[in-house]
């Protein structure tokens, strides 16, 4: 995508709700590949790696159950990251068939910058908003996420029935 046009508020009178969310996701998506590019990662490998980094020793299933997104997605996230020399696989010592990711030393030593580069982001978009606008909106946005994973789950079990 091109350079954008500074958007005026009239510009999104008539957007879908659904649709807000898009562009944000977008937007912070197409920033956050821009900024990590020099790390040699990208706006979708991210997550994992903070994942892993909060809590080391999770399998690509918990990871894909936690993030709602399918395990081939993961699989192949996990293998470029692995390639990349971020995240290493170990054996389970509970379950030899499956396998827990970790970060290596080389994840790790990124971590600052991936950290510093999304609290600029969420800076830079939360500035003009209170405390209280910041935890009100947490607050809504939270309660959209659930009310739309349950109205997918609701749509697949009439789907599968």
């Amino acid at each position: 995508m091109g350079k954008c046009k500074k958007i005026r508020e009239d510009d999104l009178n008539d957007i879908p709700l659904g649709l807000f969310a898009s562009i944000i996701h977008r937007a912070r998506m197409m920033y956050l590949n821009n900024q990590l590019k020099t790390l040699n990662v990208t706006s979708s490998q991210f997550i994992y790696l903070i994942k892993l980094y909060r809590k080391g020793g999770q399998t690509q299933e918990d990871l894909a159950n936690h993030l709602f997104v399918d395990k081939g997605t993961v699989a192949r996230a996990v293998k470029k990251l692995e390639d990349n020399g971020l995240i290493c696989r170990r054996i389970d010592p509970d379950n030899r068939r499956r396998y827990l990711l970790y970060l290596t030393e080389d994840g790790t030593a990124l971590m600052p910058d991936i950290i510093s580069i999304i609290k600029s982001w969420e800076d830079s978009i939360n500035e003009d908003f209170s405390k209280e606008e910041k935890e009100r909106i947490r607050e809504i946005l939270k309660k959209l996420t659930i009310k739309s994973l349950n109205k997918l789950y609701d749509t697949e079990e009439n789907l599968n029935e």
